[in-house]
């Protein structure tokens, strides 16, 4: 496999993974309310690798696919990221794997499906756990369900348009379990 297929990340990439990484971290910690110390380390840490895990799901993908991928901040959208960390609704998108190559609709819909699906397995690994009496863990539930729904709405800039485009099926099977997740979630704080 030459360098430029590596599933690796080069130096820039891990730079933008750490800065995306603290942003996303900042808006995940102002959904905390009166956690403990180790509460509210296990939360950071499932929040920065609910981002890392998605954006390298995309890239192993792309890179499975022969295509060469890398996560990119986006200034625009890490500022507005930063932003929305003070206000009630968040967005978390403080960048994007960018896909280099040619690809059809299903290669660059399957691509696109890995992301929101890691954030959904995430949330039905830690929902059983948050529900057995570790409740600090509700709010790393709510936070993955929450990246999953917002990455599979079928906008252009988003995994959901890609996901809508190659296939409505499975398009709507990842939104219906992300919403319910998020559902979940919500009661899960009162």
């Amino acid at each position: 496999m030459s360098y430029y297929y590596r599933a690796g990340p080069s130096k820039r990439e891990t730079i933008n993974l750490i800065l995306g990484s603290f942003i996303v971290w900042i808006v995940g910690i102002t959904w905390l309310s009166a956690v403990s110390t180790s509460g509210l380390i296990i939360n950071s840490i499932l929040f920065i690798l609910a981002f890392i895990l998605h954006e390298y799901a995309h890239k192993l993908s792309a890179i499975r696919n022969g295509l060469y991928a890398e996560f990119r901040i986006q200034w625009m959208w890490a500022i507005l990221t930063l932003v929305t960390a003070i206000l009630p609704f968040k967005i978390i998108a403080p960048g994007a794997t960018v896909i280099y190559g040619m690809a059809d609709e299903k290669t660059m819909g399957e691509i696109a499906a890995w992301g929101p699906l890691v954030n959904i397995i995430m949330a039905l690994i830690i929902l059983p756990v948050a529900l057995s009496g570790f409740n600090f863990l509700i709010t790393a539930v709510y936070f993955n369900s929450f990246i999953a729904l917002f990455n599979l709405l079928p906008i252009a800039i988003l995994d959901g348009k890609k996901i809508f485009v190659w296939s409505k099926k499975i398009w709507g099977m990842l939104f219906v379990v992300s919403v319910l997740l998020f559902i979940v979630s919500i009661f899960g704080f009162y």
